[in-house]
């Protein structure tokens, strides 16, 4: 669990300077590097997150490469009476009524008038899209486009294992570099890709999300039936159980080093993302 100023991040599988993830298994519990090299790994597997973002915002960011998926885990009905909320993508009105040149320098003015107080950070929001979200809701975020989670929107991420970003702003103190990166944001960043949020389904097998890294399928399972699960895979159990020795209850997380077959032990639903 790595705390942070709007919240708390809690990964699953994670690798970092600030501190690494642990694999349990009956024997023992290690980190999961040392997992990895066991099972002759050699580069990082899909990261997977939990963020709750219970006192702020998360940053108004951009990434280059890295690829990322939330399922909606959970909304503060306090906050959001009508849905959850996050920013993706630019505002689409915003950007025709300035053209893109425009658009793009009067983003970057208000966003570096902001990291000095001049403007409040709702006027660079305004140049964001907002998004409704709900429980189980998957939103793709793919590199370039901007977005940020909103307070009282907890989800489960799925991400390309790489630690990369140009914050554009923050509500937040920024904790973990010196100041906003918001001229490299602006440049960088992809004005014109409107990102869909696909809504909760109630499919037996759906792939929730394409990304070119992996997909990630939602599985609704009965109980006593058998669940395949290719090599380095890593899924998220959401309600029920599954086993293959070891039980995995809800809000738990599994790494398939191997292929293999999980036993359903009552009726459950998981997402599996899967390295393509």
């Amino acid at each position: 669990m790595v705390p942070k100023p709007w919240g708390r991040e809690v990964w699953y599988s994670g690798i970092e300077a600030r501190g690494e993830s642990r694999v349990r298994s009956a024997a023992n519990a290690v980190p999961l590097s040392q997992y990895l090299v066991a099972h002759g790994r050699t580069v990082p597997i899909i990261l997977l997150k939990a963020l709750q973002p219970a006192t702020g915002n998360l940053y108004l960011e951009v990434h280059e490469t890295k690829s990322e998926v939330y399922v909606v885990d959970a909304v503060d009905a306090g906050q959001w009476p009508d849905g959850g909320r996050m920013l993706l993508g630019a505002n689409p009105a915003k950007r025709r009524a300035l053209g893109d040149g425009r658009f793009r320098a009067a983003l970057r003015a208000m966003a570096q008038a902001a990291e000095v107080g001049s403007v409040e950070l709702c006027a660079v929001e305004e140049f964001m899209r907002p998004v409704e979200l709900r429980i189980g809701d998957v939103a793709t975020i793919a590199p370039r486009v901007p977005h940020s989670l909103l307070r009282g929107v907890d989800v489960i991420e799925f991400q390309t294992p790489v630690f990369e970003r140009k914050i554009l702003a923050s509500s937040q103190p920024v904790v973990t570099q010196d100041g906003w990166d918001s001229a490299d944001a602006v440049a960088i960043m992809d004005i014109a890709q409107q990102p869909t949020v696909l809504a909760a389904g109630n499919e037996a097998v759906e792939v929730v999300a394409t990304t070119p890294e992996f997909t990630l399928t939602r599985y609704r399972l009965r109980a006593d039936s058998m669940f395949a699960v290719p090599p380095w895979s890593v899924g998220w159990v959401v309600r029920g159980a599954v086993s293959d020795g070891e039980r995995f209850e809800p809000r738990t997380a599994f790494v398939a080093p191997a292929a293999t077959e999980l036993r359903i032990e009552c009726d459950a639903e998981v997402l599996l993302a899967v390295e393509v």
